[in-house]
């Protein structure tokens, strides 16, 4: 046999294990799949080949390059049986880590993943495990070990035979490796939210491997404490301020209700800041006189806060009530691995449909695998989206047009069924700005300041109230909730630590819910349990926030990417490094207690503290 046929099988027996693995894995825990059909269970299995195939290809591809370069001078059974080895070191590693995995999920009910990592400083607790309870294990993999070296040994016998047209092949094997690592031949490699892809856990669960979350995780952990309290006194602070039920899953709740079978169009404006929009901020612009007008006749939220300063971050917060956290990758990459909360998932069970549209690339930060395992049937971005208006320029806005989207999406929306849920993610307010014209021209136009976003900031409204026109004469529109927030504030909302978050959020619904203002300081962590709320769902779901309607401490919490995080409410606000308070800014001409900042620290910190261990533990959502 050739080298590059000897290196295929190699590939191909590390493959089959991967898959024994997840064979094991599925009839050892039929609890955690049975409701799976077996077609679903198939497709699980054939998805998994991609994240098997990714780890191999990224772990393998030095030594693989190495044995097959492409000169009759490597023609050598050392050369090429020296890396060999080490591929089969490489593979025995794969496989330990794989099958403690499997006796792994038993006790968490998902993949390793930073574990390992943690372990690093304590191997003499590891040993200990293993030998107290898992030797039979231990040598039932040394004898896989050595079964698996006689086959490697039997692969590598004989003489090594020349290859034609080696270097077309080696370019071959080359591209074959890079597009395998990066998981298909996308813009994005692959990562832990592409296997959640129906919205179902246990599918994604039975997609993944341990290898794959090991690495990823391995990738984004920082080095980050978030222990300031026992658990149980962390449980205790939370609960002065919200309903703990079940001290194992304090985050679990459930409002008690009766479907009310409302539609719900929930829309993220990008970069919208408060002090921008009249009806919110009250300083005069003028670029958004729609917005304004409805929000006249709709719900305003005046102390409304995104959960973090990236898009990614508030739709995070919105889908799944998980704020992020410094040392926890994101949802898009890791945190899905962990049991959540998913709010299309929870409309699906209870017959809606579900839309989720955005102006910007269909696979831009992952969004189009975040929504489908967030529960969302129907996804489409930009690449679905005809343009309609006639622009100067149609390339020109960097993440899509809103105007083409909005109408998207009415039509989207006329095609489906009642009750629906629509999630629509908007773009054109992003830096660069884009010159749509004369019509939308207030100011002098900048593509990096102020003048540039009021200009598309007007073409946004704009494009909100062509979209609510048309809206208004479907029949749809007397049953449905109109939700509109921003994911984060732009560098152009000048001021502290408050203004970074500050966003206006309104509730449409002139027939449902009164018009009027509300002063309840909220957040993106709060959109998933408000709308479950609003809805009449009486499921149990988790998240750190609380409907808008129902919240005992009105407070916010926010993160400063690996900075700080911050807690706001009506009295003042706190920014905390979780090393040591960082600000501490009264907001109120009213004395405040004189521990007033000392109880808001021991509340931020027990916040941060049980988001951060339960998810690690999956102990987020039962």
């Amino acid at each position: 046999m050739s080298r590059l046929q000897k290196s295929l099988i190699l590939i191909t027996i590390a493959l089959l294990l991967f898959s024994l693995c997840r064979v094991l894995l599925y009839y050892l825990y039929p609890d955690e799949f049975d409701h799976l059909t077996p077609g679903h269970s198939l497709m699980a299995f054939a998805n998994g080949l991609r994240f098997d195939g990714a780890v191999i290809a990224r772990l393998f591809a030095i030594p693989l390059v190495l044995m097959n370069l492409p000169l009759r001078f490597f023609d050598r059974r050392w050369w090429f049986d020296s890396f060999a080895w080490l591929l089969y070191l490489i593979t025995i590693g794969l496989v330990l880590l794989l099958l403690a995995d499997v006796i792994y999920f038993q006790y968490v009910k998902r993949h390793i993943a930073y574990e390992l990592l943690l372990l690093r400083d304590d191997l003499g607790f590891l040993f200990d495990f293993v030998g107290q309870g898992y030797l039979l294990h231990l040598g039932g993999f040394i004898l896989l070990a050595a079964g698996l070296f006689v086959l490697w040994r039997k692969v590598l016998a004989g003489s090594l035979a020349p290859v034609r047209l080696y270097w077309l092949k080696f370019v071959a094997l080359f591209l074959a490796l890079v597009i395998v690592g990066r998981g298909g031949v996308s813009g994005k490699v692959i990562e832990i939210i592409d296997a959640y892809g129906t919205g179902d856990s246990a599918y994604g669960h039975l997609s993944l491997n341990g290898a794959f979350t090991t690495i990823v995780f391995a990738l984004n952990l920082d080095e980050v404490n978030h222990k300031f309290f026992p658990e149980d006194e962390a449980i205790d602070l939370l609960a002065r301020y919200r309903k703990v039920s079940d001290r194992n899953y304090p985050m679990v709740m459930n409002y008690p209700g009766t479907p009310t079978g409302y539609n719900v169009v929930f829309v993220l404006l990008e970069s919208w800041n408060f002090q921008h929009v009249d009806s919110f901020g009250g300083n005069g612009y003028g670029a958004t006189p729609v917005f304004d007008a409805m929000a006249t006749d709709g719900l305003r939220f005046n102390n409304f806060y995104a959960a973090g300063q990236r898009s990614i971050e508030g739709i995070q917060a919105t889908l799944t009530g998980v704020p992020a956290l410094k040392g926890l990758p994101r949802f898009d990459a890791g945190i899905g691995v962990s049991n959540v909360s998913r709010l299309g998932v929870i409309a699906r069970n209870h017959g809606y449909r579900t839309l989720f549209v955005q102006s910007s690339d269909r696979d831009s930060f992952k969004i189009q695998g975040i929504a489908s395992a967030t529960g969302f049937e129907e996804f489409y971005g930009r690449e679905d989206i005809p343009l309609i208006y006639d622009y100067p320029d149609p390339d020109l806005a960097t993440f899509g047009w809103d105007y083409d989207t909005l109408m998207f999406l009415k039509q989207r929306i006329d095609n489906l069924q009642q009750p629906f849920l629509a999630y629509m993610f908007s773009g054109t307010t992003h830096q660069p700005y884009a010159d749509i014209g004369e019509q939308f021209r207030l100011r002098k136009h900048e593509p990096y300041g102020e003048g540039g976003y009021i200009n598309t900031l007007a073409y946004s409204d704009w494009s909100i109230g062509q979209f609510m026109r048309e809206a208004r004469k479907a029949p749809w529109f007397d049953n449905t909730i109109f939700i509109f927030t921003s994911d984060h504030t732009s560098s152009l909302q000048k001021g502290g630590f408050l203004k970074r978050f500050h966003t206006p959020f309104l509730i449409y619904a002139p027939k449902i819910i009164k018009p009027g203002v509300n002063s309840t300081v909220g957040s993106q962590l709060d959109v998933m349990p408000t709308i479950i709320d609003l809805l009449g769902f009486d499921d149990e779901f988790s998240a750190l926030g609380e409907s808008l309607f129902r919240k005992r401490e009105a407070s916010a919490f926010t993160t400063m990417g690996a900075s700080a995080i911050g807690l706001i409410t009506q009295g003042g606000y706190l920014k905390h490094s979780l090393n040591n308070r960082l600000e501490a800014v009264s907001l109120t001409t009213q004395p405040l207690a004189d521990d007033y900042f000392d109880r808001l620290e021991r509340y931020l910190l027990a916040q941060d503290q049980l988001s951060y261990e339960l998810l690690k533990s999956n102990r987020w959502a039962r």
